[in-house]
């Protein structure tokens, strides 16, 4: 492959940025831009040799053999019309990786609504942890990795696959271009309200991936998945792996103590116990959902659950920040209510005695509509305390008079720091869940309780 001059437009967020590093490693020339350069991708771009603009400043186009658009730019923004005016080479990011990647790999796609970034992170670890020497594309910081992304010499590619649309030209979901071998679907809800009117449209695009596969690939759900099911039901031509808790199926799991982190595994006729560092029934289902994965490959049972329990974890998902006797503080991404139930149920499980204060903030499009309603006070039934954050008054006003006493509003993170140590009883979990930076909040609640 020639090398070429590529410039990114959106490169900080977590697919372009990620991106922009397997062109690099591929010897491209490779330089970008967005609204706002902000670490922590600004300094991975930049420490690989990667040329940042800030801004999409008419001037600061660079000339480059090719464009490649990401998905939050639209018509209107100054550097697409010139590309366009001057009918210059453009692509999308997913369509890049394919043509310039994935068409030479045996590709794992990893989708779903909730923990996609950290089964995409077991299978990759497995992989090379065994020496298969995985290429891989992770929308999250792995901790067993020093990026989130890498070609890898082996002939296996990795990939998180989302169905958020491609671009403002393609506006199919991204996962349509990965032609996947092995498909694992984690569980279907509704999200993205900003692309999606409701979740039968997001069904269709799960449908249109199945469609593109061949008879000879596989695909992973959990059981009894309602809107999974209805997927696979529209037609199915590849082969189905199902598994399911504790049943007397070939593929099943169960916790041997209450925080599932000692687990019982059977894989087609083998099995396998596993105790690690990682907790909740979530991540049990991530990690059937990767060992059956890489069974799809001939990795048998026990080598697959061996390098698990070296598995790390991944940045922000369910990340211990502070670890003492009276006080332990989680950093979690929770984007959504079923996400937000799961951690908080599996830190109930893990920590019965303490109380749990939950700072909650709503970024995405979807959780600060108000469209969860009442769920989203239903899913922390296991916190003690919870603090809402969100931008739209009337949804946070919403949650904390359906939330009762127990539930308040974030007004601002200076006065939570401020009045949060009254709240406090000796012994607390305080857990932070936002799919954003939540004002530094991670960073600054430490330094004030630590």
């Amino acid at each position: 492959m020639p090398k070429q001059r590529i410039h990114i437009l959106g490169v900080c967020g977590t697919f372009m940025g990620s991106l922009a590093l397997l062109a690099k490693e591929l010897g491209h020339d490779v330089s970008g831009c967005d609204a706002n350069t902000y670490p922590p991708m600004s300094d991975l771009l930049q420490n690989q040799g990667i040329d940042l603009i800030n801004g999409y400043e008419l001037k600061d186009l660079p000339k480059a053999d090719c464009y490649v658009i990401g998905n939050a730019l639209s018509r209107g923004n100054p550097l697409v019309e010139e590309i366009l005016r001057r009918n210059y080479n453009f692509i999308s990011g997913p369509e890049w990786i394919l043509q310039n990647i994935l068409t030479e790999k045996k590709v794992i796609a990893v989708s779903g609504t909730h923990g996609k970034t950290t089964t995409t992170s077991m299978i990759a670890w497995i992989l090379e942890d065994l020496g298969f020497k995985p290429g891989y594309l992770i929308a999250g910081k792995p901790k067993n990795f020093d990026a989130s992304s890498s070609l890898g010499s082996g002939d296996i590619f990795v990939i998180e696959a989302d169905e958020y649309d491609t671009a403002f030209f393609d506006k199919r979901a991204k996962f349509i271009h990965y032609r996947p071998e092995v498909l694992v679907i984690n569980n279907l809800e509704f999200d993205h309200a900003d692309i999606y009117k409701d979740l039968e449209q997001i069904k269709v695009q799960f449908h249109h991936l199945v469609r593109t596969m061949s008879s000879d690939s596989t695909v992973i759900t959990p059981m009894n998945e309602e809107a999974i099911d209805e997927v696979l039901s529209m037609g199915l031509w590849s082969n189905l792996i199902q598994y399911g808790y504790g049943n007397d199926s070939k593929y099943s799991y169960k916790n041997l103590n209450e925080d599932f982190s000692k687990l019982q595994f059977s894989i087609n006729g083998s099995e396998g116990s596993l105790e690690w560092d990682q907790f909740g029934e979530f991540n049990a289902m991530n990690a059937m959902s990767a060992v059956i994965s890489l069974e799809h490959f001939g990795i048998n049972i026990a080598d697959s659950i061996n390098a698990l329990k070296r598995f790390k974890g991944v940045a922000r998902r369910q990340e211990v920040l502070l670890d003492t006797e009276n006080l332990v503080i989680i950093d979690d991404f929770a984007h959504h209510p079923t996400a937000i139930k799961q951690t908080l149920e599996g830190l109930r499980n893990r920590y019965p005695n303490k109380k749990i204060i939950s700072l909650i903030e709503l970024r995405s499009n979807t959780m600060k509509s108000g469209y969860h309603g009442k769920k989203l006070t239903d899913a922390t039934k296991q916190s003690n305390l919870t603090y809402w954050s969100c931008e739209d008054e009337e949804v946070a006003e919403d949650l904390v008079l359906n939330g009762g006493n127990n539930h308040k509003r974030i007004l601002s993170t200076d006065s939570l720091l401020e009045h949060l140590p009254k709240e406090m009883s000796g012994d607390d979990l305080i857990v932070l869940m936002s799919n954003g930076s939540f004002d530094s909040l991670n960073q600054r609640i430490i330094k004030e309780l630590k």
